[in-house]
């Protein structure tokens, strides 16, 4: 056996391997119906973790692999080990294979060394490209987020790569506007190649089909998996190790009214859960967790002394639950979503956190215009996160489109100019003070005349937002309605005319300051 494993291992180089597998007897010993080869300038790479979406096997110690396999998704996948990248086809990252269908399917990964315990992530959701000339959002993209992210990137040293948290599109758009995945991927070019790494959302799967809500799921993920990639996977970069998932179990359409809408649940299936399962029992515990994927984990129903209280956000009972039981042991997971179109960050556990990212898209780009600025319901500017990475230390701050990195982290609102409808308290003296990135590791100070005052953590409606969507979206009822946030601030002031100085410092040290002359006016313009 081993004469045969030395002779196999020679193979591999010349692409014999799969011939002399089968004619040797050994793919029909092992009943292997994929076969392959993890590698870097030619020497194999042992003990890297493959996949077919099923089952998880590592790679032997000349780099050679073997599974028997359904074949059900279509590929096998590598989960990139740490030190390595793999090669890119645009901004899409060749860690997986396309499966031929033949009695034996071979799929070869070739790496590329790199020292990239260090390096900036960037996490760019729900872009939602739908060319609708009414919307203009190709327009806006080009303007407000091409330029934007480029300059970022060029001021941006070292390591750089990106990932996607789903509705890179909008599913009912894809057959009437002609605008679907291969479109948005032909926009993403328009940006320096960097390796993007994708997350599927609800937005993403094929709606066109006449299939019952039980088989839906698996018929409209196929165009995704075709153009994009696997809709779950694993990957390392440096020392921390990321899985990406689809937590959108797709139903297809259903008819409300005079309206379609594009119905789905919110979940892990357990296809996902027993191979992530498998996945995790190749990392170690003290290794960082990133998990990404489409709709929030969490949410808020109210804040008790200032702290939020929490609840699972899965539409199936237990669901939740059983995801979270196999990070069991794990001393830092972070959950990264998108979906909502706003910037939530929640603690669950010592061991555990949410940040529920900002859209690039902001309001799905349905406020532009005079009168009008690109921003999220819960009044946060349309934009992106940045992490920094340092070998397991991690570091994320916010990024609005149109402004500086690590600048416009915070609004003041002067309550008494607020007008009533909306939201304001002429008279109340009170400031409101909307911290977009915020979480429980921020602090807030505010003095007036050199006096601290009383911060209280309050959840209320922007008042910006509400003036700026007046007559654009629906007050209520509708996706991009304004909503409750968790991250706005307020202080009672001791008169109306009173100057304030805000100082706000995020749990890495930095801080941002800004002095408020009151009476502060207040416009869609406003600072």
């Amino acid at each position: 056996m081993k004469m045969i494993c030395k002779i196999i291992s020679r193979l591999w180089q010349t692409g014999l391997a799969v011939g002399f597998l089968l004619a040797t007897g050994v793919v029909g010993a092992h009943n292997y119906n994929v076969v392959g080869k993890v590698s870097c300038d030619g020497k194999g790479i042992a003990g890297a973790v493959v996949s077919d979406g099923e089952q998880v096997v590592l790679t032997g110690a000349d780099g050679t692999y073997g599974l028997r396999s359904s074949k059900q998704c279509g590929y096998v996948f590598l989960s990139i080990p740490s030190g390595y990248e793999v090669e890119a086809d645009g901004v899409i990252p060749r860690h997986f294979v396309p499966l031929a269908g033949t009695a034996v399917d071979t799929a070869d990964f070739r790496l590329i060394k790199s020292d990239n315990d260090r390096y900036t992530l960037f996490v760019l959701n729900d872009i939602h490209l739908t060319n609708t000339p009414a919307q203009q959002d190709i327009r806006q993209f080009r303007e407000k987020f091409v330029p934007d992210f480029r300059e970022t990137l060029r001021t941006t040293s070292g390591k750089t790569y990106a990932l996607t948290l789903g509705d890179m599109t909008t599913d009912s758009r894809w057959y009437r506007n002609n605008f679907g995945l291969p479109e948005y991927l032909k926009e993403m070019e328009r940006i320096p190649s960097l390796p993007i790494f994708h997350a599927m959302g609800n937005h993403d799967n094929d709606p066109k089909g006449t299939h019952t809500p039980e088989t839906w799921d698996s018929v409209a993920v196929k165009t995704y998996r075709r153009v994009v990639g696997p809709n779950y996977y694993s990957f390392n970069l440096g020392c921390v190790h990321y899985v990406m998932l689809d937590n959108i179990v797709y139903l297809g359409p259903r008819k409300i009214g005079a309206k379609t809408r594009w119905d789905f649940r919110v979940c892990v299936d357990e296809t996902q859960l027993g191979w992530l399962e498998q996945d995790l029992r190749h990392v170690k515990k003290s290794t960082p967790v990133v998990v990404c994927m489409h709709a929030p984990l969490l949410g808020c129903t109210s804040l008790e002394n200032g702290e939020p209280k929490l609840t699972t956000k899965f539409t199936e009972a237990g669901a939740a639950e059983r995801l979270l039981e196999k990070f069991d042991g794990f001393r830092r997971v972070c959950f990264l979503t998108g979906h909502t179109h706003v910037n939530r960050h929640y603690v669950w556990s010592k061991h555990l956190t949410e940040h529920n990212n900002i859209a690039v898209a902001a309001s799905s780009w349905k406020l532009d215009g005079e009168g009008r600025r690109h921003m999220a319901k819960d009044g946060t500017p349309g934009g992106y996160a940045i992490y920094r990475i340092d070998g397991k230390r991690i570091e994320w701050c916010y990024k609005a489109l149109g402004r500086p990195v690590d600048s416009c982290q915070f609004i003041a609102y002067d309550m008494n100019t607020v007008p009533t409808q909306y939201g304001g308290k002429p008279g109340a003296n009170e400031v409101w003070i909307n911290v977009y990135n915020y979480d429980p590791d921020w602090k807030i100070e505010v003095r007036e005349n050199g006096k601290k005052l009383r911060v209280e953590r309050c959840r209320e409606y922007d008042p910006l937002y509400r003036h700026i969507s007046e007559g654009a979206v629906p007050v209520s009822g509708n996706a991009f309605s304004t909503e409750i946030t968790e991250h706005l601030l307020r202080v009672v002031t001791s008169g109306p005319d009173t100057m304030i100085e805000i100082s706000v410092c995020d749990g890495f040290s930095h801080r941002w300051q800004q002095t408020v002359i009151r009476p502060k006016s207040f416009s869609w313009d406003m600072q």
